[in-house]
């Protein structure tokens, strides 16, 4: 006799316990809140792909993670793309606790303004000085979540510099989701935490956050790419110091232009 799976209703012999297609259980019952509560925290905590084993491994093996998981072993670890908008979500959180809501008076902090005969180009300096405001509250607050932007180009930086490797695009770009991920989380749970604790400024956690980013880095990818020679970990070195000097120029250019001119009048 044969069995259906109630999820994908591929056929399957009674005794089995899984559907070999799946591997949903065989045999379900009416949902409870233990189970409810028993799915959640297993998607998390379960020994062989949970969060909490992620975070740990990403802690003690590094790129080695990312290696093992493109090479094949996909249902040992946690998705890297699920990882990372987890992450992103965490910082959010940390970072608007206790967020101030001041908008400050551009033309009381700089009177200087009320003297520009011209009301066109008063208006014009104003919006500067606004756009400027605006910069400067949403790096303070969310310097993390751009740095979540720059995985696009530091994946394309780390494949430049190992193009000769057995990686592809896409696969430096996975790696990049562990790695970079894994900088932010540190950011948002002992950094940003501690700058709020001891009143550190906002530049002095995003220099110790760059610090330990380009040290992360350069730990990941010698792990990733299973080089064991002092060169291997220079050029390691060499790639995340051009990833990270690459990405706070083109952010700051784009930051730039956008103060100057409102992308040209798209948004002020």
């Amino acid at each position: 006799m044969e069995s259906i799976c109630r999820n994908c209703e591929t056929n399957y012999a009674k005794e089995y316990n899984y559907c070999p297609n799946c591997s949903q259980k065989s045999t379900l019952h009416r949902l409870t809140f233990h189970d409810v509560l028993h799915e959640g925290l297993h998607y998390f905590t379960h020994a062989d792909k949970g969060l909490f084993q992620l975070i740990r491994d990403l802690a003690k093996k590094s790129g080695i993670v990312a290696r093992e998981y493109i090479e094949g072993k996909r249902k040992k670890y946690f998705p890297p793309l699920t990882f990372f908008f987890l992450i992103a979500a965490v910082f959010v959180f940390v970072a608007t606790v206790g967020e101030p809501k001041v908008t400050p008076d551009v033309l009381k902090a700089h009177p200087e303004l009320n003297k520009i005969v011209s009301l066109a180009e008063r208006q014009n300096a104003i919006h500067v000085y606004e756009r400027g405001n605006k910069v400067q509250h949403f790096t303070n607050k969310y310097s993390n979540l751009m740095a979540m932007c720059s995985l696009p180009l530091t994946a394309l930086i780390f494949w430049l510099f190992y193009r000769k490797a057995r990686y592809n695009y896409i696969e430096h770009l996975v790696a990049g989701m562990y790695m970079l991920g894994f900088c932010i989380l540190i950011y948002a749970l002992l950094i940003l935490p501690t700058s709020y604790l001891f009143h550190f400024g906002n530049n002095y956690a995003v220099l110790v956050f760059f610090v330990f980013q380009l040290f992360y880095f350069t730990v990941f990818y010698h792990g990733f790419l299973n080089k064991k020679s002092k060169t291997a970990y220079i050029k390691s070195l060499l790639a995340s110091i051009v990833s990270i000097f690459v990405w706070v120029i083109f952010s700051a250019s784009i930051i730039r232009i956008y103060i100057t001119s409102g992308f040209w009048g798209m948004l002020k």
